[in-house]
């Protein structure tokens, strides 16, 4: 459960990984996965609309063209402390909405590269959508966690010879620090859930 005290959270990041975890932020999810793309349209043109209408704007706008503008415009947000933490909530959920058109305005074949756009890779692409933790267009299903994510890349890695696992994953997930997951796996030596089943699915 999501709470708006400040002194809970370390620092802006914190509050930022706590909306994407969030059940508000989870079903908007879902529901750009699903749309149609006169839905996801009509998305952006609200999502622009209520980011004009919005005192985060400018910092919006002064980081439009980087990669992490929603992480820079939240931490822009907290140190101005000049909007509520409840009335950042739908606000940023708007921009990660925004991010997450824009990270998906190609299909599937134009997103992958290399080593991932293979005939064999395309094997493993269609089996891991069958089994629910991706999408048509390769990205994650908001049911699959991060340390499934991190499963999942390492295997696929190891199985095309790709020597920098994480990276590209990363950028093709729009995620961040896969290798600290794997570290808290080798820590806790728990497999994420499903993993016999991603291992069965990269198996021949």
């Amino acid at each position: 459960m999501i709470r708006y005290n400040r002194s809970f959270y370390a620092s802006a990041s914190e509050w930022l990984e706590a909306i994407k975890q969030d059940r508000a932020w989870l079903s908007q999810l879902q529901q750009l996965q699903t749309a149609t793309p006169a839905e996801l349209k009509e998305q952006h043109q609200m999502a622009c609309k209520k980011i004009e209408e919005s005192e985060a704007y400018d910092y919006w706008h002064f980081y439009k063209k980087q990669v992490n503008k929603v992480e820079l415009v939240v931490e822009e947000l907290w140190e101005a402390g000049n909007i509520s933490l409840p009335g950042q909530r739908p606000l940023i959920i708007w921009m990660l909405t925004i991010e997450w058109l824009e990270n998906h305005k190609n299909n599937n074949k134009d997103v992958l590269t290399g080593k991932l756009s293979s005939e064999e890779a395309k094997k493993y692409w269609s089996l891991l959508q069958k089994a629910g933790f991706v999408d048509a267009n390769c990205q994650l299903m908001s049911e699959t966690t991060r340390q499934q994510a991190m499963y999942i890349a390492e295997v696929f890695a190891e199985k095309l010879g790709i020597k920098s696992k994480w990276k590209p994953f990363e950028n093709l997930w729009g995620i961040k620090n896969l290798a600290q997951e794997k570290n808290k796996f080798m820590e806790t030596g728990k497999s994420p859930s499903r993993s016999e089943k991603i291992d069965r699915i990269f198996e021949n």
